[in-house]
């Protein structure tokens, strides 16, 4: 199905922000951005999954979708062409970017997509030690177009997880697959920022996957 807007300002001239959709943004100790530009009711559970991930230490946005139905048909910009400007404005100061995104799927699995070649290698090998199920990307999800929102970070480059529908429903329904799905991406891009900075020193008292997850529970709706 293609979309029926091809940018952020076409979206505008026919939705409400803070009625039809709502933008959160929110910055973090580390250049390191999680963004779900597909979130709320457009790609279910991917702004809760990318806020977690996140927690302190990274930057954190979504667009937000709150229509009561056809969130996907009004609201779902192609990666490629997401343009929305505090997208932009948060991805000019990450140098590691990981976009979340929701895929079709009876089965419970996540493509890992991006021009990012060291993150995407981190997070296969992370998600699979922790017992997920990793797929190649389908056609048209592999995240590689040079303006996919994933790759327009400082370095023009980043990374993509496409989570099944089946996946989002357990990460959703059990904390502790979804404690270690988290635990799992943030090992990933640690690994990542400690080999590319050279011990890199992270904030005194960033805070564990389990502490994030806890300090948001009273806003996220987990059930």
């Amino acid at each position: 199905m293609s979309d029926r807007y091809q940018s952020y300002a076409d979206l505008c001239r026919n939705h409400r922000e803070n009625e039809d959709y709502r933008i959160v943004r929110r910055p973090g100790a580390l250049p390191v951005l999680i963004l779900a530009p597909h979130g709320g009711e457009i790609e279910p559970f991917t702004s809760e999954l990318a806020d977690l991930i996140a927690g302190d230490d990274f930057g954190y946005y979504s667009l937000v979708g709150e229509m009561r139905r056809h969130n996907f048909e009004c609201l779902h910009i192609t990666s490629h062409r997401f343009d929305e400007p505090l997208a932009l404005e948060a991805l000019a100061g990450a140098d590691v970017v990981l976009a979340i995104h929701g895929a079709r799927g009876d089965h419970a699995f996540v493509m890992i997509g991006g021009l990012d070649a060291r993150l995407t290698a981190a997070l296969e090998r992370s998600l699979l030690a922790a017992g997920f199920t990793v797929e190649p990307p389908a056609a048209g999800l592999a995240g590689r177009h040079p303006r996919n929102i994933c790759n327009r970070g400082r370095r023009r480059v980043g990374a993509q997880l496409e989570l099944s529908a089946a996946l989002r429903r357990e990460l959703r329904r059990d904390p502790t697959i979804r404690t270690r799905f988290v635990e799992a991406v943030r090992s990933a891009i640690f690994e990542v920022l400690e080999s590319e900075r050279d011990g890199l020193p992270f904030p005194e008292g960033a805070m564990s996957v389990a502490a994030a997850i806890g300090s948001r529970a009273d806003r996220l709706d987990m059930e």
